[in-house]
């Protein structure tokens, strides 16, 4: 498993990829917990200011299942990660 930082102004957005894809589904989802709670406590300085968006290998770009780690402070900030991503996976694939 692989952690990638994404800068998504203004908001800390974090892929955890399993590029193998011979990690059990729960397990990912497991660790990614695991690293969703301490990276919003240093970015946020709470451990619970996080949501973890899974995708399936079938619905990633590349055949890789991950699951997105958002560390926001608020509502407002969260709802604005879920647009951005859901922009990003409106556009084709040769414009990204």
């Amino acid at each position: 498993m692989q952690l990638v930082h994404r800068r998504r102004f203004p908001i800390d957005h974090y892929v955890l990829v399993d590029r193998d894809g011979h990690i059990d589904p729960q397990a990912l989802i497991a660790e990614a917990r695991r690293q969703a709670e301490a990276l919003a406590k240093r970015s946020t300085g709470d451990a619970a200011n996080f949501t973890l968006i899974q995708n399936g290998a079938r619905l990633a770009r590349r055949n890789w299942p991950h699951v997105h780690i958002v560390c926001a402070r608020t509502r407002r900030q969260k709802g604005l990660m879920y647009l951005l991503l859901g922009l990003k996976n409106l556009l084709p694939d040769w414009f990204r």
